[in-house]
Order: structure tokens, then C-alpha cells, then sequence
């Protein structure tokens, strides 16, 4: 095992000599004594670590000559396989991958679906199982009276709520994942179950057109009470459709839907969703009933106009037993919770002392001068329902519903899951999480139950017993059963009023989560407004178009976000290999000619046009302006040609004598010189742009128009000679180039690996362009050309001294002026060229001189 690459030099770094290419001008050679690389062994202790001068190399030069691999060759060098890129080829080779299962294999698959197969035979029943009959048994102590609310919050007689909380919970005990859940009615969950019997249900009795009031808000109920059968037909349908839509988004492995929610939008939903359960829980706890519902859009704020208006006709017996109530809970809540959980790890059972008290206290004063005349829960039928099948009549309606209150259901059961795990340090599956709860609502709606989800309080209550599985979740099902069995009678003469307290003040946390997410606007705006859209829209609306418009919002605040995505130039770490955003590092710096940009976000069709124009403010180069720059001042020169002609015209001047070479004698002319070879001593540096290196590492996707676009890029600049090279470009990106005419415009060997390999592949073809230009520099000498000494036709050329240094030029240059000579062309072909002796008699019209010294031939 090495460190990376050190040298035996601490002196500190200075930048390489600035050269220029436009004068062509090389730099003093002052030495080529390089640092020595050394390879060093990984050190142990801090001590023994080299200091961080030492780690940088000296005067980082590259001694590459060959072209750097491109991304093509090595997929090819590695063998890439493209295969399972694709969904067809991932299921294929899931497909296969099964097909080579053995037994081993096949019966844990099968434990995996339902985990209490592996668990159980774990248990360690000395140590766990007291803490767990104790969680069960507090857990049902909660149970009974929110159970009981709960139902009642649907529109279902008080005992489904009960046996809600017993079916589902058991199911859930064996496919669930999670130690501490503790599923079954839910405030949220149940107030969507709830509308929906609203909304399908047909009333009892038709509404009395005489009771109709023609007031500006209709401060009525709209719909009479929906028959109990009804109600528990239409809730167990929507629940059974709810729990068939979780298992199907189970098998299309849709456990990452919670990551698509954000906390902000959970939060705002279930927020406004409370708002929603303490207006429908209102008529109860002060008796005003000539309100209308909240279950359909814009009804919230009617509703309390309405109830507002009638204020008056509250029953006072209802609002002392809500007050006393509430105030009893809060008290709990607040002071002797804290308290017992210091000297205890339960809470104090509040809400079941309410419930006994306030049944014996209604039961014993009914018929006296003490009687509260409020209305009760009523008569309860004992026992469990007999098993039948969810009516079928309003299941194409209802699929929006299900849809909803499968997601909520499934968003909140998970989200507190893993933060439960998350603190217990143990792992839920979200994927089977969604089979627990579609097994769990799709069985329990056979036996008449609402869907639900996991409580707060109740898993709460969980933790702090000290729970270590879902024996107790079992327990707590087996103590409702005996409830239901033998007791259910005794709570014929409990308040509605007590239980409207308990299912309001079980939502205190959501009222103070309302203030307490304003801060969010100081934190991050954008989840503020994520927060705020979906609170107002479950409140103005409902929660199933709170749901889509909050979801809408969310995604619409990231293709914002993606669509005005930062962008970067990146430079070189000195002595490194790393790439960073200049500006942010101090040794960071630019290297010359090459710009490397990176755009951090996927490349798609709303951010195509900020791709080209971020590019464009990055090199500060646009190819549009630049080619109509040119044509302009070629335009220009055009005309300033045909002016002048046309002036040489109107005034003719004399012929002057010009020098007439033929071919053979251009030839003779020539002298082939062998090509000069480059100083390696000579250093250039490229003061104008040669090469952009895109930056493909955070460009995780990529459309058909962001494919155009990178095409439209490369060959805009290629027009002005620059060139365009591709680094760190993903598999799935690469992917939509193998597939489409990507590669068509843009050859292969200019996608590379990473950024470095494609600034070394930069600086090597700037390093051979520089070579070049020093051997065109080198290899180009001035001409000596005598004037003229007679015109007759034939001329002899002055005698050469043996002494006498020749330089050579193109016989084309003679004729025109222009420094062009065939030699260029056969240097750049490859060819060797001999060495030619001057000739020393050229027939001509004038006669050439070598010689360096005109004065010596005249």
C-alpha cells in the first residue's frame, strides 16, 4: 500500500514560466533539474506523516507522447456490459439471477415476506417477554378510548373502531418489520374515511325541504346521517381498495415513494389534516349541529361562518364535560406524564380514567335533578362481526380516495418507522412495509374495519415499555378481544363529548407543529413554501387535493431549482490531479487554453438553452458572435478589395518587371533541408482558448434535447477551432449516446474517463500544435533576392566562393511574397527530403543571388 506521489524537495511551489504562443518567443531554459518521485509507504502513526509540502510534486510537468485512452477504449480494456442498464435487461437478469436459486434461497425469500417466521424462533423469551406484555397492556389501555373516537370520527358505530384495532394490528404483527409500530385507527386516515362515507353514502331519510333555510351559507347540514350498514359497507370498500393499491405499489418496489414527499409536504398535509379533525370533532363537543361538513372543497370556511353564527345554541353540558376533559388530558400531558416517566417508564392513563368516569358519572345522574343531558354513545353490539365480503357498488369512484389514503397511510406508518429505527438502531424495509399494510387493510376490511395507520402516541408508548418486537402488538390485539367480547356493553352511556377531547388533544403536537414550521422561512424559504401551499390547500380544499397540489408544488420547486442549476469552471490543484470550483481554493489555478466546466444538474429540456448560455458566460466565448465577426471582416476586406481593383483601374500605373521561375526551376530552387527537431527545453504557453473539457460527473440525466444540445455545442466551437472533450460521463448517460446519433457528430475518442485523462489529452495536442509552430519558426529563413543588374532574356547568375552560407526560399515566395513553400507540405506529409547543392546557373529574366552579403555580388 503507497501514498500517492511526493518528492524529496520542501521548497514551495512557484507557477511555470508564463510563454505565449502569439510571438512565438521560447523561454530561458533555466535547468531541467526535476524533484525525484518517490513512492511512500503508508505511515501509521502522525508522526511519521510527511508534511504537506512534501506530498505536492515540484514543477509538475507531464511526459505523456501518446494519446490518452478515451472513454471508448476503456470500456473496451474493462469490459464494459451495457446489458443491465436497461429495465429489460435488469429484469432479465434478476430473472436469471432466481433461476439459479437453491432451496437455501427460496425459503428465506419466503421467511422475508413474513418476518415473524424469523424473529420468532429468536425470541428471547426470559428477557423480552415482560417487556413486552407490559407494552401490549398500556398500549391497549390506549386503545379502547381512541379506538372508540376514532370510529365514531368515521361515521361507523363506536365498536368497529374497537375491532379496527384488533384485526389489523395482528395482521400487521406478522409481516410487519418494525419492532415498535403500532398500527390501527388514526385520527388523519380515519377523517378520509370519513369523507368518503359522506360522500357515497345515501341518506336515511330525504332532506325536508321546509327545514331548507335560504341564508347566504346555508348554515345547515347538507346530508342527513348515513345508515350505520351503509357506512360500514362503503368504509370497509375503500379500505379493501386502499390495501389492494399498497400491495401493488409493494411489487412495483415502490418503497422510495416516501423520498418523493418531503418532510415539509408530510408535514403541512398532516397539519391541515388536523385542522380538518378539530372542525369535524366541534359539533360534538359543543352540540351545535346545524353546521355543514368539511369533507368537500371550500366548505372549511362556511363552516365556521356557520358554526360562529350559532354559537348561541351550544349545549352547555357538552361544553363543561369538553372542557374538563381537555384541560384533565393537557394536564397529563404536560405534568404528570413527565413526572411518572421519571419514576416509571408508562404514562398515566388519562384517557381511560376519563372514559370510566365520565360513563358512571352520566349512567348514575340519568334520571335525576344531576342529569347531563348530552348525547351518548348508544347501544353496542357485542362480540366479533361475522366474515363477509366489501361491497363492490362504488369502487370505480372510489379509486381516487384509496389512492390518497393509501400513500398517507403508508407516508406516516414509514416515516415514523424509521425514525424509530433509526434511534432503536435496527433496519425496516420499506418495501415490505407496504405488503404488511395492504395484507393488514385488504384482510381487516372483511370483517367491516376502516383502514388506519400507526399512532404517534401509541408507538410512543412502545418505546418507552421497552418493547423488542411485535409480541406486544399481539397482546394488545388479544386484550380488545376480550373488551369487545364482554365489555363493549358498559359503554352504552359514554359522551360523545369525551371522546371529541381525546381525539383533538391526541393531535396537540400537529397544532404546535403549525407555528413552529414559520421558522422554516429564516432556514430554507423554498420549504417554507412547500410547507405553506400544502397547509392552506388541505384547508381550503381537502386532503385528496391537499395531496396533489402539495406533490405538484414540490415538483415543481425542482425543476425550478434544476432548471436555473449552478454551473462552474474548475481548476487544478497544484502538484494534484483534483479538480475544484476556482476561487474556493488557494491553490487552485487555471490552466491555459483549457477551461473545464461542470453544470450540476441533470440535462434535460427546461435547462437546455441555460446550458448553452452558462457555457458561453464560462469561456467567454460565443460561437455565434464570433463566426458573424468574421464574415463581417470578411465582408469588409471583400469590399475594400473590389475598391481598391477598381481605383488600379481608373488609374492604371506602370508594369513593374517581375520574376518569371517555371516549375522545374521552383524545384531546383528549393533546398530540401532536413525538419529541425522540437527543443524539448522550449516551453510555450497557450494564451488563447484551445480546448473545453465538459464536466459530465453531476449531469446524473440526460433528454433527447440535452443530447442535442451537447452535439449543437461541440460543433459551434469546432467552427472557431476549438476544440470540445467529455469527462466523467455516467452509465446511463453514455447509454443515450450509444442509442442516438450522439456519436454520429462527435467522434468517440473525445469522451474520456475522468477530467484529468482529458486535460492530459489537452495538453498533448497543444504541446504537438506548439511543436509544430516551432518547427515552421525554425525551419523558415529569410530570402536574399538582388534586384535586377540587366533585361535581357538570358541572365548568368554571380559565382558562389566555396565560403559562401546559402539560405533557401520558395521560388513561390519570389513570384508573390507570401511565404509558401512545398517544402511545408512534404514536411507535414512525413517524407524525408535530401539535401540539394545550390545550383550555379539558372536561365532566368533576373539573376538570384545566395549569397548573405549583397554588396559583396554587386
Amino acid at each position: 500500500m503507497y501514498r500517492r506521489l511526493r518528492t524529496d524537495s520542501t521548497t514551495n511551489y512557484s507557477p511555470l514560466p508564463e510563454l505565449s504562443t502569439q510571438s512565438l518567443s521560447p523561454a530561458e531554459n533555466k535547468g531541467t533539474n526535476m524533484g525525484k518521485i518517490i513512492l511512500s509507504p503508508i505511515r501509521e502513526t502522525p508522526e511519521e506523516m510527511l508534511p504537506y509540502e512534501a506530498n505536492m510534486v515540484l514543477n509538475y510537468t507531464k511526459s505523456r507522447q501518446s494519446d490518452v485512452p478515451d472513454q471508448t477504449a476503456f470500456d473496451k480494456m474493462y469490459h464494459f456490459n451495457p446489458e443491465y442498464l436497461s429495465h429489460f435487461g435488469k429484469i432479465a437478469f434478476h430473472l436469471k439471477s432466481i433461476g439459479r436459486w437453491k432451496r437455501k434461497e427460496w425459503c428465506r425469500f419466503l421467511r422475508g415476506l413474513m418476518p415473524i417466521t424469523i424473529w420468532l424462533p429468536q425470541y428471547t423469551w426470559r428477557s423480552s417477554f415482560l417487556f413486552d406484555v407490559l407494552g401490549g397492556l398500556m398500549v391497549s389501555v390506549m386503545s379502547v378510548p381512541q379506538s372508540l373516537a376514532y370510529g365514531m370520527l368515521v361515521g361507523v358505530p363506536a365498536n368497529y373502531g374497537l375491532i379496527t384495532g384488533i384485526i389489523g394490528p395482528f395482521v400487521y404483527a406478522l409481516f410487519g418489520t418494525s419492532k415498535h409500530a403500532s398500527p390501527g385507527s388514526f385520527a388523519i386516515v380515519s377523517l378520509m374515511v370519513g369523507a368518503v362515507v359522506e360522500t357515497f353514502g345515501e341518506p336515511t331519510d330525504p332532506i325536508n325541504p321546509d327545514l331548507i333555510r335560504n341564508d347566504e351559507f346555508c348554515c345547515r347540514e347538507n346530508k342527513t346521517k348515513v345508515s350505520e350498514v351503509e357506512a360500514i359497507a362503503i368504509a370497509s370498500s375503500v379500505t379493501l381498495l386502499a390495501g389492494l393499491f399498497q400491495i401493488l405499489l409493494g411489487l412495483m418496489n415502490a418503497g422510495l415513494l416516501a423520498v418523493w414527499l418531503s418532510d415539509q409536504l408530510v408535514q403541512g398535509l398532516i397539519s391541515g389534516a388536523a385542522v380538518h379533525v378539530l372542525t369535524s370533532q366541534l359539533k360534538s363537543m359543543t352540540g351545535i349541529s346545524n353546521v355543514p361538513p368539511t369533507s368537500e372543497p371550500f366548505q372549511h370556511i362556511q363552516f365556521y361562518v356557520c358554526f360562529f353564527s350559532q354559537i348561541k345554541n351550544a349545549e352547555i353540558p357538552a361544553v363543561i364535560i369538553s372542557v374538563i376533559c381537555v384541560t384533565l388530558l393537557l394536564i397529563s400531558a404536560y405534568i404528570i406524564d413527565p413526572w411518572m416517566c421519571k419514576k416509571i417508564p408508562v404514562k398515566f392513563p388519562m384517557e381511560l380514567v376519563l372514559v370510566i368516569g365520565m360513563t358512571l358519572t352520566v349512567h348514575f345522574t340519568r334520571g335525576t335533578s344531576y342529569e347531563f343531558p348530552v348525547h351518548t354513545v348508544g347501544e353496542v353490539e357485542g362480540g366479533m362481526p361475522s366474515l363477509r365480503a366489501p361491497e363492490t357498488k362504488h369502487l370505480f369512484g372510489m379509486i381516487g380516495s384509496a389512492i390518497s389514503i393509501a400513500i398517507i397511510s403508508f407516508v406516516i406508518h414509514i416515516s415514523l418507522c424509521k425514525l424509530i429505527a433509526k434511534k432503536q438502531q435496527y433496519v425496516v424495509s420499506s418495501n415490505q412495509e407496504w405488503y404488511a399494510l395492504g395484507l393488514m387493510h385488504s384482510t381487516s376490511s372483511f370483517f367491516g374495519c376502516f383502514a388506519g395507520g400507526s399512532s404517534l402516541g401509541r408507538t410512543m408508548m412502545q418505546v418507552k415499555c421497552g418493547t423488542k418486537s411485535q409480541l406486544s402488538t399481539i397482546i394488545s390485539s388479544c386484550v380488545l378481544v376480550l373488551f369487545v367480547m364482554g365489555a363493549s356493553g358498559t359503554i352504552q352511556h359514554l359522551p360523545k363529548p369525551v371522546l371529541a377531547s381525546i381525539v383533538v388533544v391526541a393531535m396537540k403536537d400537529l397544532y404546535i407543529q403549525i407555528f413552529t414550521c414559520s421558522a422554516l422561512r429564516y432556514k430554507n424559504f423554498v420549504d417554507y413554501l412547500i410547507f405553506a401551499a400544502t397547509f392552506i390547500s388541505v384547508i381550503v380544499l381537502n386532503v385528496n387535493f391537499g395531496l396533489i397540489i402539495g406533490v405538484v408544488f414540490e415538483l415543481l420547486t425542482v425543476v425550478l431549482r434544476s432548471q436555473w442549476a449552478d454551473s462552474t469552471l474548475l481548476g487544478r490543484i497544484r502538484g494534484t490531479n483534483h479538480f475544484r470550483r476556482l476561487g474556493l481554493y488557494e491553490t487552485t489555478y487555471d490552466i491555459p487554453g483549457i477551461k473545464v466546466f461542470r453544470f450540476d444538474s441533470p440535462l434535460y429540456f427546461a435547462n437546455s438553452e441555460l446550458f448553452v448560455g452558462r457555457i458561453h458566460e464560462a469561456c467567454g466565448l460565443n460561437p455565434l458572435i464570433v463566426r458573424g465577426e468574421i464574415a463581417e471582416a470578411d465582408k469588409k476586406r471583400k469590399a475594400a478589395q473590389k475598391k481598391k481593383e477598381k481605383e488600379d483601374a481608373e488609374n492604371p500605373q506602370p508594369k513593374e518587371t517581375k520574376l518569371e521561375v517555371t516549375t522545374h526551376q521552383a524545384k531546383v530552387l528549393d533546398e530540401k533541408q532536413p525538419e529541425p527537431d522540437p527543443d524539448p527545453s522550449i516551453k510555450f504557453e497557450t494564451t488563447q482558448l484551445t480546448h473545453i473539457i465538459i464536466d459530465c460527473s453531476a449531469i446524473l440525466y440526460i433528454d433527447l434535447m440535452g443530447k442535442d444540445v451537447l452535439i449543437e455545442v461541440f460543433n459551434d466551437y469546432k467552427t472557431i477551432d476549438i476544440s470540445v472533450l467529455f469527462a466523467n460521463t455516467q452509465e446511463r448517460v453514455r447509454q443515450i449516446f450509444d442509442t442516438t446519433n450522439f456519436f454520429d457528430e462527435v467522434p468517440r475518442n473525445r469522451v474520456y474517463v475522468n477530467v484529468a485523462d482529458a486535460v492530459d489529452q489537452a495538453e498533448l495536442e497543444q504541446r504537438r500544435k506548439n511543436d509544430a509552430k516551432y518547427v515552421m519558426m525554425k525551419a523558415a529563413p529569410k530570402p536574399t533576392v538582388a534586384p535586377p543588374v540587366a533585361k535581357s532574356v538570358g541572365q548568368k547568375s554571380a559565382p558562389l566562393g566555396d565560403n559562401t552560407l546559402v539560405k533557401t526560399q520558395s521560388s513561390a515566395s519570389l513570384v508573390t511574397g507570401v511565404e509558401f513553400s512545398p517544402r511545408e507540405n512534404t514536411a507535414r506529409e512525413g517524407t524525408i527530403q535530401k539535401k540539394l547543392k545550390p545550383p550555379t546557373k539558372v536561365p532566368s529574366k533576373s539573376k538570384i543571388f545566395w549569397d548573405d552579403d549583397l554588396d559583396k555580388t554587386q
